[in-house]
């Protein structure tokens, strides 16, 4: 069973996973989401001109947060002062794509730590709406600020309706997360690259250093729905001989149909963390999916050499210490 064509000399095999796999806790909690859009008119009859906000990125990356409802600067209700605890996260990077302006952002965890004067509940409790909830939580973001003393805005007449187009310059301050859109047309926040970080953090190829090859998750993962379906294996796998019981029962075409139909299984639940990452793990998953014990071990070997030799490559055999 192929799964993928690494590179020559390979012998490690890295799984980046997804974030809404990734095992609590030890994970980053990184999001991504459309901070803004020109050209669109949001609830409040404003359209952010890219430029302005773009050229306030150093501000937002330096001291700018990531927060809820915007309760963070305004208060819950607005307008009772700032409240620290809604504090969720902190932008990592910004992009920009056209009139688009991307933000990549992490939410505090243990990894992470919140500042002084928020515990990281509202951060917990959004990334849990965000990964364990089915179906997921939607979450929008809503760029804040306040304009510049030399801001120039525009109005201008947008389907009937007058519209405050913002030039700038602004100083922008935070991005909160509501859900309820305050601007419909953009997408809600998001655990995968999208926008402009969507070609640059997935390129589909696995990236080799030296003799480790580092597979993004979403190839490994649409190999392993591919191999799933070509290799279906044997439904009577282990249909018994006549007369005979036990291990002469298991013939070796049966034990062939049942590592190709357990093997796909075997290596999701090993990259969603269920399968502890050693033989001794693997092999105990093939025994709890079906797998006679005298043989589970040559599985998880085999399972382990395949992934690891590369294609057209022979696996060469151990060597002396």
């Amino acid at each position: 069973m192929e799964l993928l064509t690494l590179p020559p000399g390979v012998d490690t095999l890295l799984i980046p996973l997804d974030q809404a796999v990734r095992a609590e806790p030890g994970t980053r909690r990184v999001i991504y989401f459309e901070a803004s859009r020109e050209g669109v008119v949001d609830r409040e009859g404003e359209d952010i001109a890219a430029d302005a906000l773009w050229a306030s990125r150093k501000l937002f990356l330096s001291q700018g947060n990531i927060d809820v409802n915007h309760w963070s600067w305004l208060g819950n209700p607005p307008g009772t002062g700032m409240r620290p605890e809604y504090v969720i996260g902190l932008p990592l990077e910004v992009r920009r794509a056209g009139p688009s302006v991307f933000v990549k952002a992490e939410l505090f965890s243990n990894l992470a730590p919140p500042p002084p004067g928020s515990s990281g509940e509202w951060a917990d409790r959004v990334w849990h709406s965000l990964t364990q909830m089915q179906p997921p939580m939607r979450w929008f973001p809503s760029v804040f600020g306040k304009l510049a003393p030399d801001a120039v805005v525009e109005v201008e007449v947008r389907d009937g309706q007058k519209a405050r187009v913002i030039r700038g310059p602004i100083e922008w301050y935070s991005v909160g997360l509501a859900q309820r859109a305050q601007n419909p047309a953009l997408p809600p926040v998001s655990l995968e690259p999208l926008g402009a970080f969507a070609k640059a953090e997935a390129t589909g190829r696995p990236v080799t250093l030296g003799r480790i090859a580092v597979v993004p998750y979403r190839v490994l993962a649409k190999a392993l729905t591919q191999a799933a379906v070509l290799t279906a294996g044997d439904p009577h796998a282990l249909d018994p001989k006549s007369g005979l019981t036990g291990v002469p029962a298991i013939r070796r075409e049966s034990l062939e149909g049942l590592y190709r139909r357990l093997a796909p299984r075997v290596l999701r639940e090993l990259l969603m963390g269920r399968v502890e990452g050693s033989v001794k793990g693997v092999a105990k998953a093939f025994v709890r999916l079906g797998t006679p014990s005298c043989a589970a071990r040559a599985m998880a070997l085999r399972l382990a050499k395949e992934l690891v030799t590369p294609k057209g490559v022979q696996a060469k055999g151990r060597r002396k210490p």
